[in-house]
């Protein structure tokens, strides 16, 4: 197999302009997946085993991404990040 039992996989990604950081780990069972807002604070972990609890996880991240932003950012930080993706 390509990637071993333990390994980690880690990336950055933007969502609405916000960096987050995604890791993944494969596991005899699946994989289990974290994200973490810039600060390393985990927002939320998944357990995958196939491809539609993946989409199902991935929808999940979306409204805890969304839930962060929400909590975390004033009206002047999501206007910076608009004009930031022009």
């Amino acid at each position: 197999m390509y990637y071993k039992i333990g390994e980690i996989k880690n990336k950055i990604i933007s969502f609405n302009g916000f960096e987050f950081k995604v890791s993944a780990m494969k596991k005899h069972d699946g994989i289990s997946i974290q994200i973490k807002d810039m600060n390393n604070v985990p927002l939320k972990s998944f357990h995958v085993i196939d491809l539609s609890e993946l989409y199902i996880a991935v929808d999940a991240m979306h409204d805890v991404v969304n839930e962060w932003i929400e909590e975390n950012t004033d009206e002047q930080d999501r206007l910076i990040n608009l004009v930031m993706r022009w």
